[in-house]
């Protein structure tokens, strides 16, 4: 197949129909009129859908209302959920409070999910007010620079970007935004002109579209600098592994062109892989617990700082972590690779050197009543004690038996820790073949080739 073939292919399958062009066109128009008759206030269709980049079946409508620069931010907030509730009442949608740097508004309807968010109404190069604010200047810029031919080049983006596994720039995903695939469009125009370059990117890549000459001042593998905001990277939230991750499909999708880079496939561990895993002589550890509700950007960051904490906690009782990860899908999980998980009863510490009379007063008065007292080795202290965890399991049940308040752990993780299920080597395994989600995220960990 030819490139040019492999884009009409996929194109038929992504890009939204006729039809469905025509009721979301009439939906989103209806929408900002109830907002403007609500509110009296301007509204933004923001998103793929306002920029008209969105890929079929995509119906998340992100509006936006935006507030003058007089509004305080208590009255933004509070104004900005009152008119959220009477717009979703106008469209018949069942409405949730979201939390983001500030509350916002969810309504469901049976065809559109429509996140309804306040912000400030600023003008290009004008200082931000509040973290969303800069979202009606993106869609005016896209909507500016992007040719409506090239539209569904960036659909083409998005929809490589999924294939590869490396879509979605929220704290969980660290993949391409949205805007980063339209801006890569600007900049490179077709498809192929993008992937061609790609195959050649070497960290760190930077593009500046508007030659702002601020690209420098960054150090992340990607630099995009953002066209209304020179003072920000567009692609700050992509992962180093998915950068790479990216190269290596750009590579091998010029090398040779094919349809089934538009699509994920090998998503689950299969048998083989799966006895592989158990067969590397390693113990599997994992709490699982309840994801609360709270949005996966102010979730996902907590959990990964417990899953490190946790770690930190077992690598101080000298149980040796192979590997480490943090999941969130339906539930959650912190899941360690142990290759060493028990240790004998007594643990050797290491005290002060001989030439420390105070240091050596303090070990020895601590320590010169057990049973075999303090000894020198090497003009240095020493002491034994019998070890309080003897081995990972029995640690990690000694965290989940704590109470939440007694956990130190970030705010959203600690009641769902002190909740947790602790499984283990089969009961592990077992859990794995059941959950899907579960078993893609560790196929990708363990056997996805990134070089």
């Amino acid at each position: 197949m030819t490139v040019k073939t492999i884009k009409q292919a996929v194109l038929r399958k992504i890009k939204p129909t006729a039809e469905e062009e025509n009721k979301v066109g009439a939906f989103t128009a209806r929408l900002l009129s109830v907002t403007k008759t609500v509110s009296k206030l301007e509204g933004a269709m923001c998103g793929s859908i306002g920029k008209h980049t969105w890929l079929r079946g995509d119906h998340d409508v992100d509006l936006f209302i935006m507030f003058p620069a007089s509004a305080s931010r208590d009255e933004l907030e509070k104004k900005g959920l009152e008119f959220g509730k009477q717009i979703a009442k106008q469209i018949n949608g069942a409405t949730i409070i979201k939390y983001a740097e500030h509350p916002y508004l969810r309504a469901r309807t049976p065809d559109f999910l429509v996140d309804i968010v306040p912000c400030y109404r600023i003008a290009p190069g004008e200082k931000i007010k509040s973290a969303v604010d800069r979202s009606p200047l993106h869609r005016d810029y896209v909507l500016k620079k992007l040719p409506a031919e090239f539209r569904d080049e960036v659909r083409l983006v998005k929809q490589f970007c999924k294939g590869a596994g490396v879509y979605g720039s929220d704290a969980k995903n660290r993949g391409f935004s949205g805007y980063t695939c339209e801006l890569l469009a600007i900049n490179y125009g077709k498809l192929e002109n993008l992937l061609k370059a790609a195959a050649a990117w070497k960290p760190p890549v930077k593009i500046d579209i508007e030659n702002a000459g601020t690209a420098s001042k960054f150090a992340d593998p990607l630099v995009i600098v953002d066209p209304v905001d020179p003072e920000r990277n567009v692609a700050a939230n992509l992962g180093a592994e998915n950068f790479v991750k990216f190269v290596r499909a750009a590579v091998s999708f010029i090398a040779r062109p094919d349809d089934s880079y538009f699509s994920l496939h090998g998503l689950f561990l299969g048998k083989e892989e799966l006895q592989k895993l158990k067969e590397r002589g390693t113990l599997f550890a994992v709490l699982k617990m309840k994801k609360p509700d709270v949005i996966e950007d102010t979730l996902y960051p907590q959990l990964r700082k417990t899953a490190k904490r946790i770690e930190a906690m077992l690598e101080k009782e000298e149980f040796s972590v192979l590997r480490s990860f943090a999941f969130s899908g339906d539930d959650m999980c912190i899941i360690m690779e142990m290759n060493v998980w028990q240790q004998p009863p007594v643990k050797k510490m290491p005290g002060p050197e001989i030439f420390s009379a105070k240091h050596v007063r303090e070990f020895t008065g601590k320590y010169g009543k057990s049973e075999f007292p303090p000894y020198i080795e090497e003009n240095q202290w020493f002491a034994e004690k019998q070890r309080q965890f003897r081995d990972a399991v029995s640690l990690l049940k000694g965290i989940v038996s704590k109470k939440p308040e007694e956990l130190a752990m970030p705010t959203h993780i600690a009641k769902p820790l002190h909740d947790a299920t602790l499984l283990q080597g089969d009961e592990f395994w077992k859990t794995v073949t059941k959950h899907r989600e579960l078993s893609a995220f560790l196929r990708r960990k363990y056997f996805e080739k990134l070089a």
